[in-house]
């Protein structure tokens, strides 16, 4: 699907600017970011929405480095302070040490939280940003940059604050100014506040206190027999992680047990099975898997205390927890390597070595790379084979030795699938919202009302970010709570399978500057070499997890028309998400053509098909107009059915709510139209039916959440006429091959 207004969905913080903002701002303002810190200006200069705002906004122009002036001026000052910028302060309730920060009589001793404060008594809008982190640092001042462009922040309702100070994107302390005859205090009645809460939150836990383990858990959990008996293994494990560092348990590791991942990500500002914060201690999501992910990240703690991180890179600071808690996904991680030597995944010693984790690294491809090279290394602890660690040649060659492994068992190429139902199917997109993401409660919510409408699979869309349609960067987009992260994606996952959905793991790519992935084509041959290495991994990183999820089908990619011509790599692909999926694959081929080019189809287990295909040329078509071009359409779908031997799953269907919805299907925006939404639909399940050669639609689309107005021509269908037509054509019986819940692949 080509998308336009849905791109800013997919964003982290989307700066949306509106009409209104743009008019009201004064021409040619010049926002200047005054920093003497090199490492803090790089990360501001580089940052993708600091370009944004330039490219997009020619009424303001943004000066980076020391001494910059202009119309508004930001003053970055990582801690501590010492030049005379501190004299600013003396009218302010805030204090800057070299230990801690202090707002108000309050002392905040945290390294990731970081302050922003107007400064009122300076003779231009002047505002001093201060931390320890410089990639808070580096975050607060891009939204004081926002702030003072008029631009609001996606996914936040005020802007009007004289400080704030900030410990992740949604635990604040910030407010006004209240002048005083002295100088200036904060408004209190105005003031959000959202330390005290989270701090209630945890003294509020129970802990069960064992050798080396202090488990604490919400009181409604803590009598839990299954919680005690956690607390027991985890103390034991601990303790054998400690002797294989080796590190005195001076004091127990805090494990902290969170009420769900919303409730995580508020507090920490990253979710997953496991957390590491910078307290030392480890927040935990129960579920019986992920027992392999507590243990991780208790090693990463014990790493940490006994100062063996310092000098290891991010790769090699998480191989070496890895070493010592051995297990990865269910297994040993050493039984991991063979699969991903056969797949040729294994990371180059550059990669491993870099300073920095790349925007397309895999964690759970390449951890266990680097816990091998760490297990090579002689030494019976970790703080031997750390200092015995060979040089570059050294790892090279153990990476090379590495590569010669091969799985134990033959990996077929062409397996049998899993017998499938006919799948009427749902594209559940993730609303990019903290409390509404895939990671979030309400997705039980909304499966039970997907469930209710008939449908008996879904489909989880992961994003990589692609800067350019040309260029080979990807930056896979999975840290954030509010992009569709690893273990959002595996919880909705989980959900879905336990309210008895089939599961559809199909990884997307969002191109930026309007375009789409149809328009991906590379230069020359070193880019596209460079792009396949990224899209590779990509597509092997989401195959592993859709696995370790237990789902049913795969993507392998989606609407890439420009690519599919190189067989080659297609085929190398296939063979490697072959070697880490064992279900049934598939790839969304575009409407417009490129489906009907892919030379792969033989290879997979489904065509697979965006279906966006018009079923007439005027915004007024009769209902007999629109009948006979989706009867074309069916008659063409079967026919390349036939032509490639494969059933047909239509991977996408759907229709914006708009006038003439049929003419563009691919397209939302308009004036809006529920009816011929629900026309388009109409026409399109009546000319489709239920055959053999088709096994299953996706209507694009449901978000995870509750999504604003209704009145909008989008994709939604859910509270509007189309909802009745979906649910019709989703409800049982199908044919006869939907019973018995077979499919049938041509040899």
């Amino acid at each position: 699907m080509r998308v336009s207004s849905f791109l800013l969905c997919l964003l982290l913080a989307v700066p949306a600017v509106t009409a209104e903002q743009t008019a009201s701002a004064a021409l040619a303002r010049t926002i200047a970011i005054d920093i003497p810190d090199d490492a803090t200006a790089k990360a501001l200069r580089d940052d993708g929405w600091i370009r944004w705002l330039t490219d997009n906004r020619d009424d303001v122009d943004i000066v980076i480095g020391p001494g910059a002036q202009g119309d508004s001026e930001i003053l970055v000052r990582p801690l501590p302070i010492e030049d005379p910028v501190s004299e600013l302060l003396g009218h302010l309730p805030i204090k800057l040490s070299e230990g801690a920060l202090e707002l108000d009589g309050t002392t905040y001793r945290q390294p990731t939280q970081t302050l922003a404060a107007r400064l009122p008594q300076a003779a231009k809008t002047t505002w001093l940003v201060s931390g320890y982190h410089i990639e808070q640092v580096a975050d607060l001042t891009k939204l004081i940059v926002f702030k003072e462009a008029g631009v609001r922040m996606w996914g936040r309702s005020d802007s009007s604050f004289d400080y704030m100070l900030r410990e992740s994107s949604w635990l604040e302390r910030s407010g006004v100014w209240h002048s005083t005859e002295t100088g200036f205090e904060v408004d209190r009645e105005g003031e959000r506040n959202d330390f005290p809460v989270r701090d209630d939150y945890y003294s509020s836990m129970v802990s069960l206190s064992g050798q080396s383990v202090v488990l604490r858990a919400p009181a409604a959990m803590a009598s839990r027999p299954a919680i005690r008996r956690l607390a027991r293994d985890l103390d034991a494990a601990t303790l054998a992680i400690a002797k294989r560092v080796p590190i005195e348990l001076e004091r127990p590791v805090q494990v902290i047990i969170e009420h769900d991942h919303v409730t995580q990500g508020r507090y920490l500002g990253e979710i997953g099975e496991a957390v590491l914060a910078t307290e030392g201690a480890v927040h935990i999501i129960l579920h019986e898997q992920d027992t392999y992910a507590y243990l991780h990240h208790i090693a990463a703690a014990l790493v940490q205390r006994a100062k063996l991180d310092a000098s290891l890179t991010p790769w090699f600071r998480d191989g070496a927890a890895l070493w010592l808690s051995r297990k990865w996904f269910g297994r040993e991680f050493e039984a991991w390597l063979p699969r991903f030597a056969a797949a040729r995944l294994l990371p180059s010693v550059d990669q491993l070595l870099a300073k920095e984790r790349q925007d397309d690294g895999s964690d759970p491809l390449w951890i266990p790379v680097a816990a091998s090279l760490i297990d090579a290394a002689p030494g019976s602890n970790l703080r031997q084979k750390l200092a015995a660690l060979p040089d570059n040649a050294g790892m090279r060659a153990q990476l090379a030795r590495l590569a010669q492994l091969k799985p134990t068992q033959e990996i077929p190429t062409t397996p049998s699938p899993p017998e499938i139902p006919f799948l009427d199917g749902i594209s559940f997109a993730m609303l990019n919202r903290i409390d509404g993401g895939y990671h979030a409660p309400s997705v039980n919510d909304r499966l039970e009302r997907l469930a209710d409408l008939g449908a008996n699979a879904v489909s989880l869309m992961p994003f990589a970010y692609q800067p350019s349609a040309t260029g080979p960067e990807l930056r896979f987009s999975n840290r954030h709570p509010t992009s569709e992260t690893d273990i959002g994606v595996l919880y909705a996952a989980r959900q879905a399978h336990a309210a008895g959905f089939h599961v559809l793991w199909k990884p997307h790519l969002w191109i930026s500057s309007e375009s789409w992935p149809g328009d991906i084509s590379m230069p020359d041959e070193a880019s596209w070499t460079a792009w396949w290495d990224s899209y590779r991994r990509y597509i092997a990183h989401h195959a592993f997890l859709a696995e370790w999820a237990g789902c049913s089908l795969y993507s392998i990619g989606v609407e890439l028309g420009r690519t599919v011509e190189r067989e080659r790599e297609w085929n190398e692909l296939i063979t490697t998400v072959r070697l880490l999926f064992s279900g049934a694959l598939t790839y969304a081929g575009n409407w417009h053509g490129d489906y009907e080019r892919a030379p792969f189809w033989n290879r997979l287990d489904f065509v697979g098909v965006d279906a966006y295909f018009p079923l007439a040329d005027n915004a007024e078509a009769s209902p007999e107009s629109l009948e006979r071009g989706a009867r074309a359409l069916a008659e063409r779908l079967r026919k390349n059915s036939e032509r490639f031997g494969k059933p047909i799953i239509l991977t996408e269907i759907g229709y914006a709510a708009r006038t003439g919805a049929w003419v563009e299907p691919h397209r939302e925006g308009g004036t809006f139209s529920a009816e011929h939404q629900a026309l388009a639909y109409q026409a399109l399940f009546e000319a489709l039916g239920h055959p053999e050669w088709l096994r299953g639609v996706f209507a694009w689309k449901v978000f995870s959440a509750e999504r604003g107005s209704s009145d909008r021509p989008d994709f939604r269908f859910l509270g509007r006429s189309a909802e009745a037509v979906v649910k019709n054509y989703f409800s049982p019986p199908h044919s006869a091959t939907d019973e018995t819940a077979t499919r049938q692949t041509s040899q």
